[in-house]
């Protein structure tokens, strides 16, 4: 008995351990950083969407509130979003709190003032004063900016497509300080400018590449097999290539010899010289080493290695399956053709030389001889990209980034007019040749239109003449979407799509604009909203002149980080790409010692209808104290006041 009596202890003594308490929730708490600014609204006119900051923690599930009502705006607790017009000045001091199940709560404030004064709270500032294009008529505006000093600037954006009038923008009056009262009577004189210069522009090409004739396949179709055995285009092997010079049909023969061939197993690329431009002795004369290596940094063994593999992640195939009659058959996707030739017969160039063309892509010679009008007979039936070989032999790297430049063209032909049936706009494609270029700077070691060096992810130096941005700060004012063929159409249409591919989604975004079905700013906005960025044209637009003025800060906030002091990092078809920083105060304007942006005085920018689709800038003055501002616009013209430090 004892012995069972022992045994009965011995069990009890073995007994599990109660469970323990389960772990208290974390506290409800914002996060360290979670701040709410003080907001600043006009009555009777629409905010943008405020989203307050999510709380953590807590017991169970979370719910915000906002108080008090500010009428006319409403606050929508699920998303934490404030919406609305407000109807009523006053100033209304906001409680914003997030509440636990447990009753635990947690608590922001900030100010709502309502309304006509835009107040500078420091630093970089941006107050949008009409965001949706409202007309605005005489509307008086207070610029409070207290004790402290800014530069005070003004933006009118015209966000209309030109189906009516240019709409004009006014600054009625400007009064207030005696600083004020100065800039009002004597302004600051912004330089005179000369018109742009034109560029070297092929324009009848640039019109056809973009507006193709297709013939849709059918009965007219030649097959293949009908066309004969293409040349063999080996080293050594020659060819005649007939050019087309204009639209009327006049022609230049010449004779050309293939001198570089490049393969990376799948695809081709030949290098043709023209004879005249080989073997001559002299400087201006191609050679073999640049032949070579124009061929080899085009093409080569490996995956992601060239200009090919970078250019076509981004875009996609320069040529394949197709239905059209009229045009040479997918086939010929497998060899790239590279033509160097004295492109306008001006030789080599030299200082003081006027502008000139560094290369082309015509789709003519995408086109078949036989079955269509006279002005394609001349067609080499090849995928052709035309580069001027005088300017090789000066400077390759220039020759390099052309290249990328071109082949965008050929692939643009391809995905849009040809593959998609999209019409292509001049101003579009032009702006993905010169992102080609950027895109693949720092991979291919040119510099490209950026004028910094391709390994420095910095904005680069002070004084800047170089790249394409000298150009856009002296003419940073004209129409984005229409095309003269000026080399300030090449530098305003780079300036805007640096800016979009280092603020939305780089490779990836131009990738989408130029494998869509949409045209022109269609494709621009398809291809924000398909990466998430509910944002329209308009006020990319605004932002972009924003971001241009406040280009000289690393710490602008996104939309308006043009310079972050380190690379941009985007990916498209499998490859990385990287961009440098942009500060636009780096960049002399041509023919002087200024930099950064063009801004007009008062009097100039009231002097001036304001194109579509295009950005004015006033400079204010640097200002302190109480400032009175009175606008009026058209409909369809958004004003942005920016205030910097």
């Amino acid at each position: 008995m004892l012995a069972a009596a022992a045994l009965v202890l011995g069990a009890c003594t073995q007994a599990a351990p109660p469970e323990p308490a389960p772990a208290p929730p974390p506290p409800l708490s914002f996060a360290e950083t979670a701040t709410v600014a003080d907001q600043n609204y006009f009555p009777d006119r629409a905010i943008q969407s405020l989203v307050l900051p999510a709380a953590d923690g807590g017991s169970g599930a979370l719910t915000y509130s906002l108080s008090p009502e500010v009428p006319g705006l409403t606050f929508a607790a699920d998303d934490r979003t404030l919406t609305g017009a407000p109807t009523q000045i006053d100033e209304y001091a906001m409680t914003y709190a997030a509440r636990d199940e447990a009753g635990a709560t947690e608590q922001l404030t900030f100010t709502i003032n309502v309304d006509y004064t835009v107040r500078y709270l420091g630093g970089d500032q941006v107050f949008f004063i009409n965001p949706a294009g409202e007309a605005l008529n005489e509307m008086e505006y207070t610029l409070d900016l207290g004790e402290t000093a800014a530069d005070v600037f003004l933006i009118a954006t015209n966000g209309g497509d030109g189906g009516m009038p240019e709409p004009q923008a006014s600054i009625v009056d400007f009064t207030g300080s005696a600083a004020a009262d100065r800039l009002r009577t004597a302004s600051v004189r912004a330089e005179p400018r000369p018109p742009s210069e034109p560029a070297p522009d092929l324009p009848w090409i640039t019109e056809h590449n973009n507006n193709p004739p297709l013939l849709v396949r059918g009965a007219a179709a030649r097959s293949q097999s009908a066309q004969g055995t293409p040349p063999q285009r080996e080293v050594g092997s020659s060819e005649t290539f007939t050019e087309v010079l204009d639209a009327g049909g006049n022609l230049q023969t010449i004779r050309i010899i293939a001198r570089a061939v490049a393969t990376d197993g799948v695809t081709t690329a030949k290098v043709w010289v023209d004879t005249r431009a080989w073997g001559c002795g002299a400087r201006q004369c191609v050679n073999q080493s640049q032949v070579d290596e124009i061929a080899n940094r085009f093409l080569r063994a490996g995956p992601a290695n060239d200009i090919y593999d970078w250019v076509t992640a981004i875009y996609g195939a320069p040529w394949g399956p197709h239905q059209h009659a009229n045009l040479i058959p997918p086939s010929e996707a497998d060899t790239i053709n590279i033509v160097l030739y004295d492109i306008d017969g001006d030789g080599f160039p030299t200082p003081g030389d006027p502008l000139r063309v560094v290369g082309y892509f015509s789709a003519v010679h995408n086109y078949l001889r036989e079955g269509n009008p006279p002005l394609y007979r001349s067609s080499s039936e090849w995928l052709a990209v035309i580069l001027d070989s005088p300017v090789m032999t000066l400077d390759i790297d220039l020759t390099i980034s052309a290249l990328a430049h071109e082949f965008q063209h050929m692939i643009h032909f391809y995905q849009k007019p040809v593959l998609r049936g999209a019409t292509s706009e001049t101003w579009l494609n032009e702006m993905s040749s010169e992102m080609a270029e950027d895109l693949i700077a720092d991979k291919a070691q040119v510099d490209g239109p950026r004028g910094v060096a391709h390994d420095d992810p910095t904005a680069g130096q002070p004084g800047n003449r170089s790249g394409r941005l000298p150009v856009y700060n002296r003419y940073n004012d004209i129409q984005v979407t229409a095309w003269q063929g000026a080399l300030a159409n090449y530098s305003i249409n780079y300036a805007l799509g640096a800016y979009l591919a280092r603020t939305y989604g780089g490779a990836e975004l131009f990738s989408r604009i130029v494998r869509s079905e949409r045209a022109g700013v269609d494709a621009i906005e398809g291809a924000l909203r398909g990466l998430g960025h509910e944002v329209s044209f308009p006020q990319v637009l605004a932002n972009w002149a924003v971001a241009g003025l406040l280009s000289d800060d690393t710490q602008a906030p996104v939309p308006y980080r043009y310079n972050p002091g380190a690379w941009s990092t985007s990916t498209a078809g499998g490859a990385d790409y990287r961009l440098g920083s942009i500060n636009l105060y780096h960049y002399r304007r041509p023919g002087g010692a200024e930099t950064g942006p063009y801004l007009r005085d008062l009097s100039d920018f009231n002097a001036h209808a304001q194109p579509p689709h295009s950005n004015k800038y006033a400079a204010l003055g640097r200002l302190s104290g109480s400032q009175r501002l009175t606008l009026t616009a058209d409909a369809g013209l958004r004003f942005t006041v920016v205030f910097k430090k």
